[in-house]
């Protein structure tokens, strides 16, 4: 979930929890608290360093209690006649909220920080989500228009938040269900469905097969269409992009299945794959895709590809060199000559799909 919406939503919810004398205090530090998990970007070096430990110790619940307190400690230089028990329980509801709405997502939040890095995920709502985000902004407006009933009217928009949630919920779970049924994924075969932009019924599905991976976007709601040949959007305008989302998203009986074959093992693959900093990158991929490009010299470009962020339909939008639109997915390559050795790594903006 992005900052912003993550503010808006802890002031909500912390605002429903709070008496009128702590209102203030509440509508405060619950956007404070909420937000302040993601400030561990500034410890963040690279990318790679990203992929490595954003939202891993501070979306803990293991250091939740320290942070929250200290959180509450400096609140108390400025609401000094709030009990810090109080100020303290503001910043942890509001820690907790950004923890469980990253986990909604598909991004993966490491929330048992230092007991395991496992990157937790359900997969339930985009990570851009203007519902989400709507709902806290009215809520906190009618709370801010009418004070007198603000306790009462965060804590029905809360009630609408979590409905909203579990209802995302539900959905992604007719999704998988429809998903299993066509692309009959193999026993215990890594399978997901993943939240798409702008619409609650939109989904991405990806199996691994034995060789393969198979992907298909979809749409599970009352009014998808789709169409037999969608056309890219040739320009960064929001009529074409939305009617883009409606092409690419066909009801389950129409969705085409893609199929991207695995590379067949190699001494240069298996190198890569060995590089430290490609192992961070598999860590956090949950459905890395690898492509081999034989080189004059006897070595090989590697680039991988995480299928979760496949081309084109899950925002932003950028543009390429030629002026088209096109996705800046997780894409990371590697050069290696005929020995074996480095002699370009990075992460690049192009994918091979397109």
């Amino acid at each position: 979930m992005d900052t912003v919406s993550h503010g808006l939503a802890g002031s909500v919810l912390v605002r429903s929890l709070s008496e009128r004398t702590a209102a203030r205090a509440a509508l405060l530090l619950g956007m404070a608290s909420a937000m302040w998990p993601d400030l561990d970007f500034i410890f963040l070096h690279d990318r790679l360093d990203y992929l490595r430990n954003h939202r891993g110790w501070s979306h803990s619940f293991v250091y939740l209690p320290i942070f929250a307190l200290a959180l509450g400690l400096l609140a108390k230089l400025l609401f000094r006649r709030t009990p810090l028990s109080t100020l303290a329980i503001f910043c942890a509801a509001g820690i907790v909220s950004h923890i469980l709405f990253d986990w909604m997502t598909s991004f993966g939040t490491m929330f048992l920080v230092p007991i395991t890095r496992h990157r937790y995920s359900l997969d339930w709502v985009f990570i851009l989500d203007p519902i989400f985000t709507g709902i806290c902004l009215v809520g906190l407006a009618a709370a801010a228009i009418a004070r007198a009933r603000a306790r009462r009217i965060a804590a029905i928009a809360s009630a609408v938040l979590s409905g909203y949630i579990f209802f995302c919920g539900a959905v992604h779970a007719r999704a998988l269900a429809t998903w299993k049924r066509i692309d009959q994924p193999p026993a215990g075969a890594n399978v997901a469905v993943l939240p798409q932009f702008l619409s609650p019924f939109r989904w991405l599905g990806l199996t691994e097969h034995p060789g393969e991976v198979h992907a298909a976007f979809f749409d599970v709601g009352p009014f998808a269409r789709g169409a037999a040949n969608p056309k890219e959007p040739g320009r960064f305008a929001i009529s074409e992009i939305l009617r883009s989302l409606a092409d690419y998203y066909p009801p389950p009986e129409r969705l085409i299945v893609q199929r991207f074959p695995e590379p067949p093992p190699s001494r240069l693959l298996e190198t890569a794959r060995a590089l430290p900093d490609v192992q961070t990158y598999l860590a956090f991929a949950r459905f890395p895709l690898a492509t081999v490009h034989p080189q004059p010299d006897g070595g090989a470009v590697i680039t991988w590809e995480d299928l979760r962020f496949l081309p084109w339909f899950t925002g932003p939008w950028v543009r390429d060199r030629a002026g088209r639109m096109q996705r800046e997915p997780f894409v990371y390559r590697v050069r290696l000559d005929a020995l074996g050795s480095s002699v370009e790594r990075g992460f690049v903006q192009s994918s091979r799909f397109r």
